[in-house]
């Protein structure tokens, strides 16, 4: 019961981490799943895989490596220049998706409660900022408990909207195909989309799941691998669809899972907006943590001091460009990125496994 209990609260953590503001609001969701409308499934699928791969072999690297920080994980496998030009990319990108969630959070409280741009982000800023000033166990703590619980919620009301609204599923479809409908689109194809979908979010993960492999029992934290893969994909399908059967509607909003909530019942869509907010909270917080840990020591005045100074130039950042531009340049690009490197990972366990078998015999 003990060790269930723990599968459940680290992949609580991958999933809090992962649903963010992109998912949370719907468009990242919109941009990557909801254009390919039934291809949508390999999208699926192509992301799930690239997560478990991924995840796999991050926290190999923590628990076999003798690396003594989780951003040591590049250098692990493509050795001391290339890991050191990955490693500092992934921490500009993962400090660039933080900016994307200061700017979800603030998008979202001004289209469902009118609020300021300034008041949404500056309150995800000092919630994040206290949050990984504390270090990386209470992330985990804190956002282990609000994933599953938010992870669900979004599914039910994603659920019932697809349900409510399915009919219009074949018609949007046809409109896309034909460019009656103009959508934003994460790649050319479900496959490209998957890939780079995949490969953002194995850049957030690197030295996180890197350091939990230091930290946690490998099997254990594998099981929640697979499980936070699996209903990952599971939910963002459903949401897909579920916006793919409004997106004539929604298309052009920045947060289009509020729409779909105000839709089912209007006070949903505040209830939601809480909830939304939460999410992007809980994927802000080790986003932040990644950049602030790979310059300075957890736990000491320089890494609280570098966690407040880079939480406020996220907070400048986030006020003058909006949240879907921002989505759409940095996750699609660095995604990329992220597929070339879990293509060099790939090839380096499979070398060391081969190398591994050899000495053995």
């Amino acid at each position: 019961m003990k060790n269930i209990y723990k599968i459940i609260t680290l992949a609580g953590a991958f999933l809090a981490f992962l649903i963010g503001s992109g998912v949370a609001t719907g468009q990242e969701v919109m941009q990557y799943y909801s254009p390919y409308g039934w291809k949508v499934i390999g999208t699926a699928v192509t992301i799930a895989v690239i997560l478990m791969i991924a995840n796999y072999g991050y926290a190999y690297a923590g628990k076999n490596g003798s690396i003594e920080k989780g951003s040591d994980v590049f250098t692990f496998y493509c050795g001391p220049i290339a890991g050191k030009a990955f490693d500092l990319f992934t921490v500009l990108f993962c400090y660039m998706s933080y900016v994307v969630m200061v700017s979800g959070a603030a998008s979202t409280l001004m289209q469902q409660y009118d609020l300021p741009l300034m008041a949404g982000a500056l309150l995800v800023v000092i919630l994040a900022g206290i949050t990984v000033a504390f270090g990386l166990n209470s992330i985990v703590d804190i956002i282990g408990k609000i994933g599953p619980v938010l992870v669900l919620l979004i599914f039910i009301m994603s659920c019932v909207s697809l349900a409510s609204n399915f009919g219009g599923i074949g018609d949007n479809i046809e409109a896309i195909e034909s460019g009656a409908l103009s959508v934003t689109k994460a790649g050319d194809n479900w496959f490209l989309s998957g890939a780079s979908n995949g490969g953002f979010c194995i850049l957030w993960l690197a030295g996180f799941t890197a350091a939990l492999g230091m930290k946690e029992d490998f099997g254990t934290l594998m099981k929640a691998n697979v499980v936070s893969s699996v209903v990952l994909v599971v939910v963002n399908t459903i949401i897909g669809l579920s916006i793919l059967a409004q997106i004539d509607v929604v298309g052009t909003m920045q947060i289009p899972n509020l729409v779909l909530a105000s839709q089912i019942w209007p006070p949903l869509a505040n209830i939601f907006g809480i909830l939304i907010f939460a999410a992007i909270y809980t994927s802000a917080c080790p986003l932040l943590w990644t950049a602030s840990s790979r310059f300075s020591q957890e736990g000491t005045g320089r890494f609280k001091a570098l966690t407040g100074i880079l939480a406020v130039i996220g907070l400048i950042i986030a006020l003058y460009i909006p949240f879907n531009v921002l989505m759409n340049y940095i996750y699609v690009i660095n995604g990329y990125l992220g597929f070339v490197v879990l293509a060099v990972m790939v090839v380096r366990m499979i070398i060391m496994r081969m190398k591994k078998k050899e000495t053995a015999e």
